[in-house]
């Protein structure tokens, strides 16, 4: 077995909740890892652990540090793309960091795919130490991510023979490509920016959380409007864990005098109301969305892949090459980290 990697901690996003995090560190130490945790993870500054040039600077002092081989994302939330700029002016000032491996996802997905993309940084998408969700992975998600973290070959994966299956069109012949992407608002909201994503030629993974369904409409509107799939060979879905229809509540019954007019208006009683519309079940409507976006582009959509916020918390390394088989295995081949990594990494 390797030597577990020395692995640092920050938060780049939202404050962190600090008995979350505790409870994920001692998690951490019974697996025999000693993280290295930032001060600043302790800090705050309106909804963030810390200024934006706190929470930069700590980011780029861990991965500039040579004592550790990966940086952890604390927790998620908001506020990684806002010191993208002050990352890329601290690069410029002090040179390319050496190279790490990041873990996180949801709001780290801004720092995922800009460190892979300009730094050369193999990432995975993985739960973090500061929200519940990481002390109660099943015991083969856990297996799972402590091996990646270690670079082991040969594991099982932690979706097991899980096998995808397709919104629309099945492929015609298996696809290998590397596979790219993370939470999907945060993804959609880099387009059009100086930190805009490339994934051209590859497949495009995505989850996300507590969206309602027409929003995640309009998210891949935008995208396929902005050419933000120019290029994807494929999309494959992971959990979106309480995104459903939000429908809402209108006049049942027009009112009967002018005094309840204006109740009615102001404040309805519950009686006065009913659902605009039906509610949409989201498990069947979700992959149905994408599908019409994999119909438009050509190209097939699979879900079914137990990663991201719940209820599956499956460990999933990007910028690496998969296979996605006209039966929905999807399988990993390489990644550019550990035993792994091609001779002279």
């Amino acid at each position: 077995m390797r030597t577990l990697p020395r692995i640092g901690i920050v938060a780049p996003s939202s404050k962190v909740p600090q008995v979350e995090f505790q409870l994920g560190i001692e998690q951490l130490r019974q697996a025999g890892f000693e993280p290295r945790i930032h001060p600043q993870c302790r800090k705050s500054h309106l909804f963030f652990a810390g200024t934006d040039e706190e929470r930069a600077r700590a980011f780029f002092e861990f991965a500039e540090e040579p004592a550790l081989d990966a940086l952890w994302c604390a927790r998620g939330g908001y506020g990684a793309i806002r010191i993208l700029p002050l990352l890329e002016k601290l690069e410029r000032e002090k040179g390319r960091p050496p190279r790490k491996l990041l873990i996180g996802y949801s709001d780290a997905t801004a720092l995922m795919d800009f460190v892979n993309a300009r730094w050369g940084w193999p990432v995975l998408h993985a739960p973090m130490p500061g929200i519940r969700a990481f002390c109660v992975q099943t015991a083969p998600e856990w297996k799972s991510l402590t091996d990646f973290i270690r670079g082991e070959r040969g594991i099982a994966m932690p979706w097991g023979r899980t096998r995808l299956k397709f919104a629309g069109e099945r492929p015609s012949e298996e696809l290998r490509a590397p596979v790219v992407g993370g939470n999907l608002t945060v993804w959609n909201m880099l387009v059009g920016t100086p930190f805009a994503p490339r994934p051209h030629g590859k497949i495009l993974f995505f989850e996300d959380v507590t969206e309602g369904l027409y929003r995640l409409d309009r998210m891949l509107q935008q995208l396929l409007l902005a050419g933000g799939f120019k290029g994807v060979r494929a999309i494959v879905l992971g959990n979106f864990d309480g995104c459903v229809d939000y429908v809402p509540n209108v006049l049942a019954h027009p009112p009967r005098t002018p005094k309840a007019r204006q109740r009615m208006l102001l404040a309805p009683r519950a009686s006065d109301l009913q659902p605009l519309r039906k509610k949409l079940p989201a498990e069947r409507w979700i992959p149905k969305l994408f599908g019409e976006i994999g119909a438009k582009l050509g190209i097939p959509v699979a879900y079914g892949l137990p990663a991201g916020h719940g209820p599956g918390h499956a460990s999933l390394p990007l910028s690496a090459e998969y296979r996605l088989s006209p039966l929905g295995e999807f399988e990993l081949l390489s990644w550019d980290w550990g035993g792994w990594a091609s001779p002279g990494r």
